[in-house]
């Protein structure tokens, strides 16, 4: 079998588990740009085993052609990048991680909520202008005490969740099925519907995948549910809010935060840097030194284990 990743670091350790297995690896040369469109489906045709990440977009044509095995292995926890026909379901697997990044991307949420709770990227301009504290327009808020909701309840919202519990807040999670989280319940967490979580959440993460079900799940009437002085964090995608109806808010109210760690361009333009209520991360919440190698390792034995 033969393998290809379009990282050019994917680990040794990951090369040799797949070496001890007969597989023969192939790295992008180092400091090429990684293939997409014709180039990514070339290489799909030629190898056994494709390692990508989110930015490879593989949609269901990319797959016409495919009449052997295939094994897709994406360094992340999400796969809707990945669209495999149902006529070709029977030859492709998937090998994605989905332990890898959890801890990390929660840190990555309670860095944005503090620094929008704490107002630091205001005291920071602030002390820059060489201006006294009462110079700026509202006073840093705690996250003890306060209430968390958290859309979701994965592992990373999970993850989210336990973080939450450490500051002393109240924790409210929303998710299609409730009752397959009795774990949470017995921890303190009140399950609650969306609606509501909105209404009393000072902090909502939002962590869900993408589907069909979650597409603007956070539409303009939900968006209009939430506190003045919210502060809502997205690590999900883009898609799964009306972020034109969310960013637009955050322009009205200075009270009302925003944090997204997305694809930069699907916001670009609807945010400036002036809005110190919003920030704006590029799809770095999961994308740690270390996360990033746990992200290969784990993928990778998952293609060991589940696929060869």
């Amino acid at each position: 079998m033969k393998a290809f990743s379009v990282f050019d670091d994917l680990p040794s350790s990951c090369v040799e588990m797949l070496e001890s297995q007969g597989v023969e690896v192939t790295l992008l040369p180092h400091g090429e740009e990684r293939p997409q469109g014709d180039a990514l489906q070339q290489l799909f045709y030629a190898y056994d085993i494709l390692f990508i990440s989110t930015a490879q977009k593989m949609p269901e044509s990319m797959f016409d052609g495919i009449e052997t095995r295939k094994v897709i292995a994406t360094a992340s926890s999400g796969t809707d990048h990945i669209h495999v026909p149902e006529a070709k379901k029977h030859l492709v697997r998937i090998a994605n991680a989905t332990h890898a990044n959890r801890s990390t991307v929660a840190e990555h949420t309670f860095a944005l909520a503090l620094l929008l709770r704490k107002h630091l990227l205001e005291g920071r301009q602030t002390a820059f202008e060489g201006l006294p504290k009462k110079a700026m327009s509202a006073k840093p808020v705690d996250l003890f005490g306060s209430t968390l909701g958290v859309v979701g309840a994965g592992g990373i919202a999970t993850a989210v969740l336990n973080l939450g519990k450490g500051f002393g807040m109240r924790r409210l999670c929303w998710t299609f099925h409730p009752d397959h989280h009795g774990d949470l319940v017995d921890d303190g967490v009140e399950m609650v519907s969306l609606d509501a979580l909105l209404q009393l959440a000072d902090v909502i993460s939002v962590n869900i995948p993408l589907s069909e079900a979650t597409s603007e799940l956070l539409d303009a009437r939900r968006i209009s549910l939430l506190k003045d002085t919210a502060v809502l964090i997205s690590t999900s995608r883009p898609e799964v809010i009306d972020n034109a109806a969310l960013l637009r808010r955050a322009s009205l109210c200075p009270s009302f935060c925003v944090g997204l760690d997305y694809d930069a361009k699907s916001v670009v333009g609807q945010w400036t840097t002036d809005m110190l209520n919003v920030i704006v991360t590029p799809h770095i919440a999961g994308g740690t030194i270390e996360s990033r190698r746990r992200l290969f390792e784990e993928c990778t034995q998952n293609v060991v284990e589940k696929m060869l």
